[in-house]
């Protein structure tokens, strides 16, 4: 058992160099080779595996054969730490863009990254603004951009499956793509919500089977998102009930 002490060291280095090789990659890939989204991929992945390999963080990654090929795809992960970004670098391979909570922008160093990437902010105080990043994340998908989203909008303060928002399920029913969930369960373990701690520890990502909607496309909007919830809600208790 690590002492505070120890922790927070081992805690400041994994933090330090979250920032210095996302910083470093904001520069390649604003510099080096702007517009190449295959050179941004593999900094982000190498961004990833060095935080697990500093960290002594594991993952045990399940299910990658449930991966689409040559698919436009919606991935839906339930989040329970900052961690979970680099495990999706680290679980999913090719190209995709994260949708994020407006705020995360306005981060030093890690939203610049995420503007320079087209990441897409969700506005949730505005109904307005929200409804026209519906419209534009449709249209992204509709272009061939696979989304990662996180349904329960924030990080949970334990395992527990939150309440998915409404919003994460609203531009599926334009969009008309599978889901791919993905059930991660241990990072909280790893970094708790409200603490820049880290200890080393074995993180689970299971990838699910996508899952289609074209029987309930044309159900009233209030009533698709319901059951599209549902359906991914039920796939990923299937598991984390299990673990």
């Amino acid at each position: 058992m690590w002492n505070r002490t120890a922790r927070i060291i081992h805690s400041t280095i994994w933090w330090a160099n979250w920032i210095l090789i996302l910083l470093l990659g904001l520069i390649f890939d604003s510099v080096i080779w702007p517009g190449n989204r295959k050179m941004y991929r593999k900094s982000e992945y190498f961004w990833a595996w060095t935080l697990m390999k500093i960290g002594g963080i594991k993952l045990k990654i399940t299910g990658g054969h449930n991966l689409p090929e040559n698919e436009t795809v919606v991935y839906m992960a339930n989040h329970q730490s900052d961690l979970d970004w680099p495990i999706i670098f680290m679980a999913v391979p090719g190209y995709y863009l994260f949708l994020a909570k407006k705020e995360l922008f306005d981060v030093p160093v890690f939203g610049t990254y995420m503007k320079l990437q087209n990441y897409i902010p969700i506005e949730r105080t505005s109904l307005r603004r929200s409804l026209r990043t519906y419209d534009k994340v449709a249209d992204l998908i509709k272009k061939g951009n696979s989304i990662v989203i996180y349904p329960e909008g924030t990080r949970s303060r334990d395992r527990d499956l939150q309440k998915f928002k409404s919003f994460s399920f609203s531009f599926l029913q334009e969009a008309r793509v599978r889901v791919v969930p993905i059930a991660i369960d241990g990072s909280i373990n790893i970094q708790k919500k409200g603490s820049g701690l880290i200890s080393p520890g074995e993180v689970s990502v299971n990838i699910l089977p996508p899952i289609s909607f074209d029987d309930i496309y044309d159900l009233e909007a209030k009533d698709f998102c319901r059951k599209a919830s549902d359906r991914v809600r039920e796939s990923l208790l299937k598991i984390l009930k299990k673990i």
